[in-house]
């Protein structure tokens, strides 16, 4: 397509969008309740070091890219109703358009077999924010760019499937953890793209139920600069939640600093030993300099000292009431704008186990409860991140690893599901 087509569709959408509210449609949408994300299946591709910015094919293999029947009867026996289900752009916006055609129709064997199994889906479009040709941030750094042009008919084609799948079962995400920044003063904002995706995605699937989300990482922060006006009842709003994050991704080797400097630190706050959490952390980031010097500062200790001082010793304490307060916003968010709790999904929380050699985090599982039940309290639906352990860290998963695949029974019992359905 050529640019003057584009830069004309794209004015035409945003002055629609802002200027004629759209009315709901009556469509009825998911009823999500208790959700999980597999998070493996179609995303973490495998990059093809022979090509940079090029897949291996197929780009989602191995095992962590699949999900046996038995496995997704008892999380249906455990009590999960939907699955968050995300999906990487960049595979299939790199490959040829055969190839495109058959990652479309395996993604949705996926999402008809899990429909199968009694899950509701929600597809989330999940792209990487690294400097990558389809990254978050190189797609929405302008409507007019090639990327974003080509992500847009990608969702179009998303949306052409999911409107022929029941509606009750089936919603689709516009883009996940779009932007870091609440908002942008001064360059293109996620404020201004989504009602172009949206408006894209209505056109092709008028009943569909579409799923909405703020900047911030999709969190909590960024809920007052997402005005509901330019879209139908037939949206979802979804929220992201991990906070502190200090707690919920302390020593994880991704995280960014002075995060994976930490260990120990404990929930709630009132609960943890500073000294303890000094000492853990110290002997974490040696650990560190000797496996992995690449990844630690000069300057770590003294960053991770700060870090633990802010954690334990700065008002507000961490504890449920601080994790309530949070929630306050999103429910005062939500009756500002004539939101329904029902439209709300706390569509990723989760806190993390610590990396090997380090002791179980204090507090983990109550965090994980205070999460599940205040969002149950405000009628919000919620996915757990996620399923799977992490690709050589233990990670935020259900299962204690990726090899049995054993279910966590404390992590059962945090999310309140039924504990029954682990030995059957």
């Amino acid at each position: 397509m050529s640019l003057v087509p584009k830069i004309v569709r794209v004015i035409l959408a945003l002055v629609f969008s802002v200027s004629l509210p759209l009315l709901a449609r009556g469509a009825d949408l998911p009823q999500f309740s208790k959700g999980i994300n597999l998070a493996r299946l179609h995303n973490l591709a495998h990059r093809d070091p022979e090509r940079p910015g090029k897949f291996l094919w197929p780009p989602f293999r191995g095992d962590l890219a699949k999900v046996s029947d038995a496995e997704l009867k008892q999380l249906k026996d455990l009590g999960f109703d939907f699955i968050r289900l995300p999906v990487a752009p960049a595979p299939f916006l790199t490959v040829t358009e055969a190839e495109s055609r058959i990652l479309t129709d395996k993604l949705f064997d996926t999402v008809k077999r899990l429909q199968d199994h009694g899950f509701a889906v929600l597809l989330d479009p999940h792209p990487g924010h690294g400097g990558a040709r389809f990254s978050a941030p190189r797609i929405l750094s302008s409507p007019s760019n090639e990327e974003f042009e080509a992500y847009l008919q990608w969702l179009e084609g998303l949306a052409r499937h999911m409107r022929r799948l029941p509606g009750r079962k089936s919603a689709l995400g516009l883009m996940n953890e779009p932007q870091a920044d609440c908002h942008h003063l001064v360059s293109t904002d996620w404020t201004d793209i989504q009602p172009l995706l949206y408006r894209a995605v209505r056109d092709v699937a008028p009943d569909l139920a579409v799923v909405l989300t703020g900047g911030c990482w999709s969190s909590h922060r960024a809920l007052g600069y997402l005005d509901m006006a330019p879209y139908d009842e037939n949206t979802i709003v979804d929220v992201h939640y991990y906070s502190p994050h200090y707690f919920t991704h302390q020593a994880l080797p991704f995280a960014s600093e002075p995060t994976r400097y930490l260990a120990g630190l404990a929930y709630p706050g009132a609960d943890g030993n500073i000294d303890e959490t000094l000492r853990l952390t110290e002997e974490h980031i040696a650990h560190m300099r000797r496996t992995r010097p690449e990844r630690v500062a000069d300057d770590a200790l003294s960053q991770a000292k700060a870090a633990i001082s802010r954690y334990y010793d700065d008002p507000p304490p961490v504890d449920r009431a601080y994790i309530s307060g949070h929630f306050d916003i999103i429910r005062r968010w939500a009756g500002a704008q004539n939101v329904d709790p029902a439209r709300i999904v706390i569509g990723e929380f989760g806190a993390a186990r610590p990396p090997a050699g380090l002791p179980a985090i204090p507090g983990r599982n109550a965090w994980i409860r205070d999460v599940r039940e205040e969002a149950e309290a405000s009628g919000f639906a919620w996915a757990y991140w996620d399923y799977n352990a992490g690709s050589g860290y233990p990670g935020f998963g259900l299962v204690f690893d990726n090899e049995s695949r054993t279910i966590d029974p404390d992590m059962v019992k945090a999310l309140g599901l039924d504990e029954t359905a682990i030995s059957r």
